[in-house]
């Protein structure tokens, strides 16, 4: 078995994921205590496009991670 390649990189899009994760969490939770504080579907639509923001770029960096780890074989390549 040959041994798993890891570089700076990899550390790199990992950190990158997990910010842009937690970023979204919390917009996921200020979305949540937003609606429940009875805003206007207006504040509401205008939020969303935030959150929508908010989950694109977590995606985002965690497909960039995804393909950099399958760079490196340790992810399989799914066709």
């Amino acid at each position: 078995m040959s041994p798993i390649r890891i570089c700076h990189e990899c550390e790199q899009f990992l950190t990158t994921a997990a910010n842009a994760m937690r970023r979204h969490a919390e917009a996921m939770r200020a979305a949540i205590s937003f609606v429940q504080t009875g805003k206007t579907e207006e504040q509401v639509d205008e939020y969303k496009i935030r959150l929508i923001e908010s989950f694109n770029d977590a995606q985002s960096a965690w497909d960039a991670y995804r393909s950099h780890l399958r760079e490196h074989g340790i992810l399989p390549v799914i066709p």
